[in-house]
This record gives structure tokens, sequence and C-alpha cells, in this order.
């Protein structure tokens, strides 16, 4: 129990902090309540469409997308998707393009038209995994980690107009909205940087090939976020840079990056089962917020929110933006006893939303399917450390 000399000096800086500060404080990102997923689905991929419908791929033999429209938290139908679908990215008028496999094995792009409860036609592409992304003029990226390139397919083809050769095995690519791509090369730990529309890299930035750098994203200024899996930390590259700026410590196993619109930038941490939340700007995360088992991939929703899937529960979990909100002496104060990070937000989730994650049983013998890239083995290494 604090004295009562100590509560009233604790008032006194409170009221003063109000007389000097500004008049709004920003609360931390929080989790809400988490969307329902379906029985028998393993949700994997994640994108949302231009008119805030939210696409989430059942990783299953009989592959399927589950449709979210905006604002409802159960999926109103489904997509008839190939074998094994993973990756999702819908370009600005509305097509939903999904990697899967066909039914000879051969990999391929499925490509629905909007409205479509079906993949209308198929890319064929090489086999492996593949990471989608789609430009600011509607182009789709293609990785092709086999091919240790990316193919690019122009808006309204149904071929690969260009093959761009990456480094060793990429994984990812991110896309700056002046059209420049980002692909991280997790084997050799470097980024290739290809210009908008050239033809192949100008260059490529070292990450540390010890990192093995996954997840990647480019926030609205241009700074671009790389994940380091063995790290724990995130590189950052500011605009137009040839080397890293500076490493922001994060959770165990960083994997996936996504940056908002307001810059914000969420990583996903997949023994931690938590996502890092990473200001504007900042050199520091301003806290921690909880997510289900094994998070992995995330989108950026209209309203700032972002939904994150839950590999290892099967579920998915809704983070909500930071907030603004009156500053009070209760809030000051709060703050000040519990400890700020970058920003001058709180270090920890919000405890009165810890966030509801929905789950429910599927069937067995889909999650070992889920190792689809080197990153996914080297979660799975330290998983089973951690366990020892």
């Amino acid at each position: 129990m604090r004295s009562p000399l100590r509560a009233a000096a604790t008032t006194l800086s409170a009221a003063a902090a109000l007389l000097l500060a500004p008049a709004v404080v920003v609360l931390p990102a929080h989790a809400d309540a988490g969307l329902e997923v379906g029985p028998g689905v393993q949700p994997l991929g994640i994108a949302e469409g231009p008119d805030g419908t939210l696409y989430v791929s059942d990783y299953d033999f009989y592959g399927s997308i589950s449709v979210y429209p905006p604002g409802e938290t159960r999926p109103s139908r489904t997509i008839e998707a190939g074998r094994f679908p993973t990756s999702l990215a819908v370009t600005p008028d509305g097509t939903l393009y999904v990697s899967q496999s066909g039914e000879s094995g051969q990999g391929e792009i499925g490509v629905v038209a909007p409205g479509s409860d079906k993949t209308t036609l198929a890319i064929k592409v090489s086999g492996g995994s593949h990471w989608l992304a789609v430009g600011p003029e509607g182009s789709l990226y293609i990785v092709e980690s086999s091919g240790n390139s990316v193919s690019v397919v122009k808006p309204g083809d149904a071929w690969v107009e260009r093959h761009i050769q990456a480094g060793p095995s990429p994984v990812e690519v991110a896309l700056a909205a002046d059209g420049t791509a980002y692909a991280t090369n997790q084997l050799a730990g470097t980024v290739s940087v290809v210009p908008a529309l050239a033809p192949a890299p100008t260059h490529t930035i070292d990450v540390g090939a010890k990192a093995q750098p996954h997840g990647i994203a480019a926030a609205p200024d241009g700074t671009v976020y790389v994940a380091g899996i063995l790290t724990n930390d995130v590189a950052v590259i500011e605009p137009g840079g040839t080397s890293v700026a500076r490493r922001i410590p994060v959770g165990s196993a960083p994997q996936e990056v996504v940056a908002g619109a307001d810059g914000t930038v969420y990583v996903t941490n997949s023994l931690d089962d938590t996502v890092s939340v990473i200001p504007a700007g900042a050199d520091a995360a301003s806290g921690t917020v909880p997510s289900g088992d094994d998070p992995g991939r995330m989108a950026v929703r209209r309203d700032g929110s972002v939904v994150v899937v839950n590999r290892g529960d099967k579920s998915l979990t809704v983070i909500e933006p930071p907030t603004a909100a009156p500053a009070t002496a209760a809030s000051l104060e709060e703050g000040a006893a519990g400890g700020a990070g970058a920003g001058g937000a709180a270090s920890a989730a919000d405890p009165a939303n810890p966030g509801a994650v929905l789950s429910l049983p599927v069937m067995a013998g889909v999650a070992g399917g889920l190792v689809l890239c080197a990153a996914a083995a080297v979660v799975l290494l330290l998983r089973r450390r951690a366990a020892l």
C-alpha cells in the first residue's frame, strides 16, 4: 500500500503533467474479439480486398477460401480453390489470386474473378512455395523460391510477363508506394532491391545470413522492415538506403511483418505467441499483444485493425489499432507506473482487453503440411528445442 505522502506526490505530479501534456495520449494496440473459423479449416493465407472483404485460405487437400464481408465475424461463403492453398493477394479491381497446387501437383496461381465462387483459370509456376504480393498499379508479384526469382503478371493478364532474378532462396516480397520491390533472400541473408519496371535488381542489402531474414514490409514513407528469425529483431532500411540503419529487438522467432497506413508496424513472434507493435519511426517496439498459438501471416484492414492467422490453434486474432484518448490523471499515472516504450506508449497490452481467440477442433494430419519453406523448418526446430 502506498504511503499518504507518496500518494499525494503522485497526484501532484499527475496534475502538473496534465497542465503541460498534450490534449490526448495514445493508447497501445490491443487484441479484441477474433473472427470465427469454420470446423475443419486450417487457416494459412490472408488478404483483404478493396471493398473491405477479408479472404482466408484453408490449407487442405480440398482447398477453399473463406470470405468475410466487412463487419462480419463469420464467413458468408467459401471459394473453391486448388489443393493446399497458401498465399493470397487481391488487386485494386477485386481480382483474387491464390497460390495452390493442381491435380497433378503442378504449382499454379489460381485466379478468382470478383464475386466468383471458384478459380476461373490458373497461371502455371514452378514447384515449391510461392509468396504473392500486389504492386500499387495492380501487377502481381510471385516469389518462386525454387527458381530464385520473382515473376510479374501485369494487371488483367493471365501469364507471367517477366522474371526477375533474385538471390538464393527468396521467400517474400514487399512493394513500396513508388513500385520498388524488395525480396528477402533467406539463405543469403540479403534483400534484393528492384526499382519499378526494372528487369533486374539494382543492388542487394545485407541484413545478415545468421538472421535468416523472412518477413518484409514497406511502410507508407518507404521505410522497409525485415524480420530476422534467428536474431529476434527487425532490421530497418531507411528510404533509399543501401544498408541496415538500425535493428529493433522484438519477440522470439519473428516471422511475418506488416505495416499499417499510419506507419505502425506489426511483427508476429512465432515462439512467443505474441505480436510486437512498432510505432512509425520508432527505435523500439512499444509493446506486444497476445495472439493465438504460432502466429503467422497477417492482413491490415481498411479500419486499421490487423488480423493474425494462428496456425497452431487454427484461429484468427484481431488487433485493434492504437487509439487516441483524452489525457487524464489516471491514464498518465498508469503510464508512469507501468513504464513506457518508444513514443511514450505503454510497454504491455491493455489487460482489460486480453483478446478473445476463437478456435474450433479440426481434422488431424494437416499441421505437418505447414512446413512450406525454410522459415517453417527453423521455427519448428526452435519450438522443439524450447520443449526440451
